[in-house]
């Protein structure tokens, strides 16, 4: 058994098949809520953008550089395409993520 003291902020990359049907829906649940908030979505497509703005109550950005700066992101869940994961996960990693 996990104990969290805390809820971790995640940030979600992506919001096609991934990021939205599979990760973004098991954060939707009651059991995730225990353990996760999102509180950013990534997505070049704004009307994806503006889908997860209303169903995670959360500020939206269309690129990942977007999210620097920001200290409270505690996990970010990368479901971009598949090559685009190791650039954008070491570009996260360079810039303190």
């Amino acid at each position: 058994m996990i104990v969290m003291n805390k809820i971790l902020n995640v940030a979600i990359i992506g919001q096609g098949r991934s990021g939205k049907d599979i990760h973004g829906l098991y954060l939707l649940t009651e059991e995730a809520k225990k353990l996760f908030k999102v509180v950013a979505v990534v997505d070049l497509d704004e009307k994806r953008r503006e889908r997860a703005k209303e169903v995670f109550n959360c500020d939206v950005y269309p690129s990942h550089t977007d999210l620097y700066g920001r200290d409270d992101i505690d996990l970010v869940v990368n479901a971009t395409y598949s090559h685009y994961h190791y650039p954008v996960t070491m570009d996260l990693l360079n810039n303190g993520f």
